[in-house]
């Protein structure tokens, strides 16, 4: 499981570095702006825009391409969990990792329905529900995946403490 984790994590760099290159001059906050706006009329506008500079077409492909990373993602964060979870020895621990590699599958059902969201609103006029809609797939996605880290950060935390050496105290009476 360590080589799945460590092979997984190097394909999400890849594809993180790769994409930025294939993507230029589309920055992924020019996305992520696009995912969290809530508002029509600023949809609409930032379409228009794009299509007026040229990045368009960026942004189409930067949406399917996303079908690729939301496995990559997904699966590292499933190996990560278990193999963190399971790396501290603690019983609780276990079977949370268990129970949030689990909650990933949510986070990687509203990545897709997010994406067809937002691909609805640059195919289309932008409607109310597909600019919410992929607000609010964001939102639960970034929701489940910040507390998957966070879960990540305290099998890290609880791993590290188990391996500190614990000095034996002498025992000292002061009467």
């Amino acid at each position: 499981m360590r080589r799945l984790f460590w092979l997984l994590l190097l394909a999400n760099i890849l594809y993180v570095v790769c994409t930025r290159i294939l993507l230029h001059p589309l920055t992924a906050s020019d996305i992520a702006h696009f995912e969290i706006t809530k508002k029509v009329s600023v949809v609409q506008e930032m379409i228009q825009g794009w299509k007026l500079n040229g990045k368009y077409d960026k942004v189409l492909q930067s949406i399917y391409l996303d079908y690729l990373f939301i496995v990559l993602y997904t699966s590292w964060l499933w190996v990560a969990i278990v193999f963190l979870s399971r790396l501290t020895k603690n019983e609780i621990l276990m079977r949370a990792g268990r129970i949030f590699s689990y909650l990933l599958i949510i986070a990687a059902v509203c990545s897709i329905i997010g994406n067809l969201a937002l691909l609805r609103s640059l195919k289309y006029l932008p409607v109310s529900w597909s600019v919410l809609t992929a607000y609010d797939m964001t939102a639960t996605k970034f929701s489940i995946i910040i507390v998957s880290l966070l879960f990540m950060l305290v099998c890290v935390i609880f791993w590290l403490l188990d391996r500190i050496p614990v000095q034996s105290k002498k025992s000292t009476t002061f009467f």
